[in-house]
């Protein structure tokens, strides 16, 4: 009895590559033969308006898991390639996609140059959008570098123009001879572009060239905040880059108070404290 089962595993065993032969024929009924033989496929691919060898174009037999890609020069090759009717497809980004029919021998070498050309690709219009809501400076989605007082005590800052010197993108240029005034120019934007503001209030025009901040001292700075990039949904719409100083005497209160006019009319006066 062990005799037989020994010998029905050993048939089993050896009939197993011969079905998995047949299975392989029947995973794709369309080409009659997948079994590799000595066919094969070379040839290269230029730009159609340039003439020139286009590299890294992707090059495959419409489905199959079979294809390569050009070398550096344009040129594919395709070895031991099944027998049988295939679709041979090149594509690649930017370029439209060319598809030839082949037909494929034991034996045979093929030759199939192709002359492909850039396809334009449409995009839909880009929105930029953003909300109006209410939100704090510090929630908002803006990169913003701080200068503290210990900066400027490390860099023996006496003004403010010498403090944001030491500040990455940030650029403080004199720009006369004669007054010997300076501007700050951040991210390679001219001065008027940058807005500078005093405990949240603007000291300076953004359009104005002549800034005065070497007459700051570092004395009265609190901290300073860089920020970088568009802010005009928190500092108007002339504020391409925002310099906001934080004075260490910010004025927190004021009051109003009614004066007699005329004795007809009031006249409201803002005394801040």
């Amino acid at each position: 009895m062990k005799k037989y089962i020994f010998s029905l595993v050993c048939l089993c065993c050896a009939l197993l590559p011969a079905l998995e032969g047949q299975a392989a024929l029947h995973e794709h009924p369309e080409y009659p033969d997948l079994r590799k033989s000595d066919a094969n496929i070379v040839g290269h691919i230029l730009d159609k308006n340039t003439k020139e060898h286009l590299p890294y174009i992707t090059v495959a037999l419409k489905g199959t898991t079979i294809g390569t890609v050009t070398d550096a020069t344009g040129h594919y090759f395709l070895k031991n390639l099944p027998e049988g009717n295939f679709v041979l497809e090149v594509s690649s980004v930017g370029y439209k996609t060319v598809r030839r029919n082949v037909t494929l021998k034991k034996g045979r070498t093929l030759e199939e140059d192709f002359e492909i050309e850039e396809d334009a690709v449409a995009l839909d219009g880009v929105v930029v959008s953003a909300n109006r809501n209410e939100t704090t400076r510090r929630l908002a989605p803006t990169l913003v570098n701080v200068v503290d007082m210990k900066m400027f005590e490390t860099t023996n800052s006496t003004t403010l123009a010498q403090g944001l010197s030491f500040q990455p993108g940030v650029r403080v240029e004199s720009n006369c001879q004669n007054c010997g005034f300076q501007q700050v120019r951040i991210n390679g934007l001219d001065g008027p572009y940058t807005q500078i503001l005093l405990d949240s209030r603007p000291i300076f025009s953004a359009l104005s060239g002549v800034y005065g901040i070497e007459q700051i001292p570092a004395s009265m700075i609190e901290r300073v905040e860089v920020m970088r990039g568009g802010g005009s949904a928190l500092f108007g719409s002339s504020a391409i880059a925002i310099l906001l100083l934080k004075s260490r005497f910010a004025i927190q209160e004021c009051c109003l108070i009614p004066l007699p006019v005329l004795e007809m009319e009031t006249l409201s006066i803002i005394i801040l404290l």
